[in-house]
C-alpha cells in the first residue's frame, strides 16, 4: 500500500516557519487531477513557508477511505518535513546524533494518536508466533510496572492532568527504564512503520544527554511541521478531549476496545481534515 503514496518535494531551505497543519476547513493551495485506473487521485498541494513554499504532490485513494487507510501517506509526509529540519541543522552546522544502537529515547511513554493505536495494534497482530507472543508479553510487563509505580491514571488520561504533573510523570517513566516492547537490541523493530512521533523526535546534542534525560541538555531538531499534532484531527474525542493522547505501550488494549467509529469518504475529503487550517 505505501508504494501508492509517492510524496515530492521542493522547498527553501532558509528561514523556514513551523508550520502546522490543523483540522479546519475552506482549504486553499490544494489542487487534485482526475483519479487513474488503479483509482487514486493525484493532490498537488502547497504549504506556505517564510521564504518560499513546500509543494508536493501526494497520491491518494479516489474511493471511499478511513483515516487510518491513509497512515503511511502520513508517515511520508512526517519523513519530508523531517528531512527538511535536518537539512537546516546540517546547515546551521549541526548534525544528527541519532545512530541505530542508540535506544534512550524508545524508554519515554511515546504518545500516539488514536489511528496509530489502532494500527499498532494490525501490527502486532501481523506478527508471526512465537515472537508476538513476546512482543505481547513486553506490553503486558511495562503496563503493569508503570501500574506499580502509580502512573498509569496520568498517563492513560493526560488531557485530565496539569502539563506539570504529566512532565513529573513522563520522567519518573523514564526513570524506570521501561522500553518500548518493539526495541530489540537497543534498534526499533518497526523502524519502516514506526509512529510519526518517533519519526519527528531527533537531536543534535550528544547521545548520553538523552540517556540522562535532562531538557536543558537535550537539543532537539525543529521541523517546519508536525504531522502527529496534525493526525490528531482525526480523534474521535478531539473537541471535548484537544490534549488527549495514548501512551505506545497501552495502544494494543486502548485499540481492542475502541474499534474505528470513522465512516469511510472520499480519499480528498480525508486528507482535507488533515491538511485545511
Amino acid at each position: 500500500m505505501i508504494q501508492h503514496y509517492s510524496p515530492g518535494s521542493s522547498w527553501n531551505r532558509q528561514n523556514a516557519r513551523r508550520y502546522e497543519p490543523s483540522c479546519r476547513h475552506g482549504a486553499n493551495g490544494m489542487k487534485t487531477t482526475p483519479h487513474d485506473p488503479n483509482g487514486n487521485v493525484t493532490v498537488s498541494v502547497e504549504l506556505p513557508l517564510s521564504a518560499g513554499t513546500l509543494e508536493l504532490e501526494l497520491v491518494v485513494p479516489a474511493g471511499p477511505t478511513r483515516p487510518g487507510q491513509m497512515i503511511p501517506l502520513f508517515q511520508a509526509l512526517t519523513n519530508t518535513f523531517v528531512e527538511i529540519g535536518e537539512s537546516q541543522a546540517t546547515a546551521a552546522g549541526r548534525s544528527v546524533s541519532c545512530r541505530k544502537g542508540c535506544g534512550a529515547c524508545c524508554r519515554q511513554p511515546v504518545p500516539v494518536s488514536e489511528i496509530e493505536a489502532r494500527h499498532l495494534r494490525e501490527l502486532v497482530d501481523a506478527i508471526p508466533e512465537p515472537r508476538r507472543s513476546v512482543v505481547l508479553e513486553r506490553f503486558a510487563v511495562a503496563r503493569r510496572r508503570a501500574e506499580e509505580a502509580g502512573l498509569l491514571p496520568l498517563l492513560s488520561a493526560p488531557e485530565l492532568h496539569e502539563p506539570m504533573d504529566i512532565q513529573s510523570a513522563v520522567t519518573d517513566y523514564f526513570r524506570l527504564g521501561i522500553a518500548c516492547p518493539f526495541l530489540e537490541e537497543e534498534s526499533c523493530s518497526i523502524h519502516a512503520v514506526r509512529p510519526t512521533s518517533c519519526r519527528e523526535y531527533l537531536v543534535t546534542s550528544p547521545a548520553e544527554k538523552c540517556a540522562e534525560f535532562k531538557p536543558e541538555g537535550i537539543h532537539r531538531v525543529p521541523i517546519p511541521a508536525r504531522v502527529s499534532k496534525a493526525i490528531k484531527c482525526f480523534d474521535a474525542d478531539r473537541g471535548e478531549r484537544p490534549n488527549h493522547w495514548i501512551p505506545l505501550i497501552l495502544a494494543p488494549e486502548w485499540a481492542e476496545t475502541h474499534p474505528d467509529p470513522s465512516e469511510p469518504q472520499i480519499g480528498t475529503e480525508v486528507f482535507q481534515r488533515f491538511h485545511d487550517r
